[in-house]
């Protein structure tokens, strides 16, 4: 989507605010545009949906059903797609509270109710014996009230899972331009990624190269404190669901929003029932898209990896009050 008139803006926005955080709010303004913008959603929907990396995608679990729009070493823009409980409880987390090491988010609720959602206090440390981190929360709000809002690097939040299913225009970017960014992609550098790590974390370096702390946390309320669990201990159960059923929901999740926010080309999707690329599961979604029939909303999952396996909105907040009363 090089050539789609909305990146050719945030990316004259790169090159020319170097803060970081003036180019999120430069870009912040723009978000809304696409999101009210059907040729805009179309051109997401048909570049994905052609893209035979998406198509042959194997899903997990740990993913959201997501759409890409761009990508380059300086940011990259996403769709991601928030479900519903199936019980439609109010007040319960969709995951853990976390944070994005050095990369900043803008967000856009584009669809749908939109989450609720906490922001604490940057740079939390989290006792490496008992696992104890003293959070605080900053900021306590709906997309309803702030539908376009950054989350900076380091600075843990959480989000509630919606009432209805959400799609929000997710906007990231490390917090600032170093000259490492570009050697992401490098196929060589990913050859010696495990041992440049160790070296990176020997010299204390991780914050300034931009890459994840080696040891990287989620938290969650439990017994009056907040406890961090290691992110990849949390994920593993998710990472390894994966299979049939997961590629399945992941794509009647995306069909169902293609068919909430009027997709209509339906030569295009007539072609993808002949084009070789496209896995047989996909199949029945699109002929129920093509005969107008109802595609069924998905669920979020109604538990996390966390010892009570759910965390909810009051336990947050009573944590926060205890901790620092």
């Amino acid at each position: 989507m090089k050539n789609n008139s909305y990146i050719k803006q945030i990316l004259e926005l790169n090159e020319s605010l170097i803060d970081r955080k003036e180019f999120h709010s430069a870009v912040g303004k723009l978000l809304p545009k696409m999101g009210s913008d059907k040729l805009f959603w179309n051109e997401v929907f048909k570049m994905n949906l052609s893209d035979k990396g998406y198509l042959s995608r194997q899903w997990t679990m740990y993913e959201i059903p997501f759409f890409y729009v761009y990508e380059c070493d300086d940011f990259f823009l996403k769709v991601h797609l928030f479900c519903p409980l199936q019980s439609y409880e109010k007040n319960v987390l969709a995951s853990t509270i976390h944070h994005h090491n050095n990369y900043m988010l803008t967000t856009f609720a584009a669809y749908g109710s939109g989450y609720e959602t906490f922001l604490f206090e940057k740079n939390p440390i989290t006792n490496e014996e008992t696992k104890e981190t003293k959070l605080k929360i900053t900021r306590h709000f709906t997309q309803k009230d702030m539908p376009v809002h950054l989350i900076d690097a380091w600075e843990p939040h959480c989000v509630v899972n919606p009432e209805t299913l959400s799609a929000t225009l997710n906007f990231w970017s490390p917090d600032k331009k170093r000259t490492t960014d570009k050697l992401r992609g490098n196929p060589l550098l990913k050859f010696f990624k495990t041992p440049l790590r160790k070296v990176i974390y020997l010299l204390a370096l991780d914050k300034t190269v931009g890459i994840a702390a080696k040891n990287t946390y989620q938290w969650y309320p439990y017994n009056g404190k907040f406890i961090g669990v290691l992110e990849d201990d949390y994920f593993a159960p998710t990472r390894a669901e994966s299979g049939a059923i997961v590629d399945d929901y992941s794509i009647q999740t995306v069909f169902y929003f293609l068919q909430k926010m009027g997709f209509d080309d339906f030569d295009f999707l007539k072609k993808m029932l002949t084009n070789p690329d496209v896995p047989p599961y996909y199949h029945k979604w699109i002929n129920m898209f093509i005969e107008g029939k109802e595609i069924s909303v998905t669920y979020a999952k109604a538990t996390i990896n966390v010892p009570n396996k759910t965390i909810t909105v009051k336990e947050v907040i009573e944590t926060d009050k205890i901790i620092n009363k």
